[in-house]
């Protein structure tokens, strides 16, 4: 295998990794997880694509106010247990453009309590099973000879439902909004040695019934290691991820216990199947959460997934 070929190799099954699930998030209790471009968005060179499918395990039972935890009881929701299986397709068309694509399906159960501030708590269990919000994207990376810099620009779409009895807007499988995403990635390799980062802007551009979804930005940098990868086909990588949100706003919405910040350090590790396929694995260790009032976030998020890189 030539050395360009190799670096294409490596940079499918990293990106598999390094370009997802970067920041699950609670906002207003928890309303999902953004992911930070997409899963298989390697480093082209030629024209071709990949496919991913990643499991994101993201159970919220920690209640937050502000930086600090506090009991449970103090807070109305109890828990919010997903499982995201995250779709993923990413074509380039030759040296200057590319298309991504993502299809998320949720499993999510809510746990509140519908007789919080009056005596005896009544857990209430909500369960959805359902798509959500679909993301479309287009790629620019003619910045460069080496298309290691690139513009990513495109929308999410109100695919999935916010209806679903139960649950609360801002923790609903779906937002109901389309919301405009751009951003930016910038990828280098240095001998055995890879990095990259990557930043994406989102704000809702068309909302429904009274409901809009906070301003959201996402960043992530990563370095991986290919000194493991001819003997034992693993490529471990480090990643910081980081979140800014807004509160949400609008008649439907909960201003004082929406918007966050957080930071997470996520150690991963690569497994190059054949020439063709790649298995990773994740988990995201927060080092910073504040949120805005009372939230749920998560202790930890694990993902698992597999990619088919042309």
């Amino acid at each position: 295998m030539s050395a360009v070929s190799s670096r294409m190799k490596a940079a499918f099954a990293i990106s598999a990794l390094a370009m997802l699930p970067m920041n699950a998030h609670a906002c207003a209790c928890g309303c999902g997880m953004f992911t930070v471009g997409m899963p298989g968005m390697a480093l082209p060179t030629t024209q071709g694509g990949s496919v991913n499918l990643q499991e994101i395990f993201l159970d919220q039972n920690q209640a937050m106010q502000g930086s600090s935890k506090i009991p449970q009881a103090l807070s109305p929701d109890q828990n919010i247990d997903t499982k995201m299986f995250d779709l993923t397709a990413m074509y380039q068309f030759n040296r200057d453009w590319g298309m991504m694509a993502m299809v998320p399906y949720w499993q999510r159960s809510f746990d509140t309590n519908a007789n919080f501030g009056n005596g005896s708590p009544q857990i209430v269990n909500s369960k959805a099973n359902t798509l959500s919000d679909i993301e479309l994207m287009g790629m620019y990376t003619g910045f460069s000879p080496d298309l290691s810099k690139g513009l990513i620009f495109g929308f999410k779409l109100p695919t999935g439902t916010y209806t679903a009895p139960g649950f609360d807007r801002d923790t609903e499988p779906g937002t109901g909004s389309t919301d405009a995403l751009v951003g930016g990635f910038f990828q280098g390799q240095e001998k055995k040695w890879g990095w990259y980062t990557q930043a994406i802007y989102k704000v809702a551009i068309s909302t429904r019934d009274d409901y809009r979804p906070g301003n959201e930005l996402q960043a992530v940098a990563g370095l991986h290691y290919d000194g493991f990868r001819h003997r034992t086909h693993l490529i471990p990588l480090l990643q910081v991820n980081a979140t800014i949100r807004s509160a949400d706003s609008g008649a439907n919405a909960d201003p004082s216990n929406s918007g966050l910040r957080t930071v997470y350090l996520t150690p991963g590790m690569i497994f190059e199947i054949s020439r063709h396929w790649a298995a990773n694995a994740t988990v995201y260790l927060p080092l910073y959460q504040h949120v805005n009032g009372i939230q749920l976030v998560p202790k930890q998020i694990a993902s698992v997934g597999i990619t088919y890189g042309l």
